[in-house]
């Protein structure tokens, strides 16, 4: 899950987000990050400037509910950012280097907004369909599919933390429903060396399977389980 743009904003409590809240936020992200790494078209590559023409869907209808609970942490957790859904059009390609001609799919990041509902448990809104299927080169209409997703914690926020990263596909998540993994407690709030000094950029990308853990290991971790279902948009 690389590529995160950095517009983040703070999750709120309330009542229960309506899906297109969530995307025409998505849409005021995007335009946000674009003016803050901005200046002109002039300082902005081929793929930056061709990326920015990219469009979110207007009338989007598949929406899902991700839902993230926190099980077991070993102290409390803040959301750093919002949630990251990755976006591709494999059917189309475009030159990002003219003079070694080398070749991309068009692809886009769309941050939406997670909203808190108890101390570990918050949701947000996505869609499979949120970007538009147009021709943007004049050679075909180009179909987009949902990527990877991704969200993270840390302990207060401070850099020397250990990020708690959940990332998987969002195809994956919409198959099965629901998503576990499972995060060493130990690297709690910081990850250590064997003399006592800090990693630094410590990232936990979580385990899938306990298979090869002791029943002993098990009591070491906590759990980040991610939800899903169908909403009306």
């Amino acid at each position: 899950m690389n590529g995160f743009q950095t517009a983040f904003c703070q999750p709120k409590k309330g009542k229960p987000m309506k899906p297109m809240t969530a995307l025409i936020t998505a849409a005021v992200f995007s335009v946000l990050s674009l003016n803050a790494c901005g200046g002109s078209e002039k300082s902005m590559s081929i793929q930056e400037q061709t990326e920015a023409r990219f469009q979110l869907n207007p009338h989007p209808k598949q929406a899902y509910r991700l839902k993230i609970k926190i099980n077991d942490a070993p102290g409390p957790l803040k959301l750093m950012g919002n949630m990251s859904v990755g976006y591709k059009a494999e059917n189309c390609s475009y030159i990002i280097n003219h003079i070694e001609g080398a070749p991309a799919n068009p692809e886009k990041r769309v941050r939406t907004v997670i909203r808190q509902l108890g101390e570990f448990e918050y949701e947000t809104v996505v869609y499979a369909d949120a970007m538009q299927d147009e021709d943007y080169f004049g050679e075909g209409i180009c179909h987009w599919k949902p990527e990877g997703f991704g969200v993270a914690f840390k302990a207060t926020g401070s850099p020397d933390e250990t990020k708690f990263n959940f990332g998987d596909f969002l195809d994956d998540l919409i198959e099965k429903k629901m998503l576990v993994k499972y995060y060493w407690k130990w690297a709690y709030p910081y990850s250590k060396r064997e003399d006592g000094s800090l990693y630094s950029d410590s990232v936990d990308f979580g385990i899938v399977s306990l298979e090869i853990y002791s029943p002993e290991e098990h009591k070491k971790m906590f759990t980040i389980t991610v939800t899903l279902e169908e909403v009306q948009p």
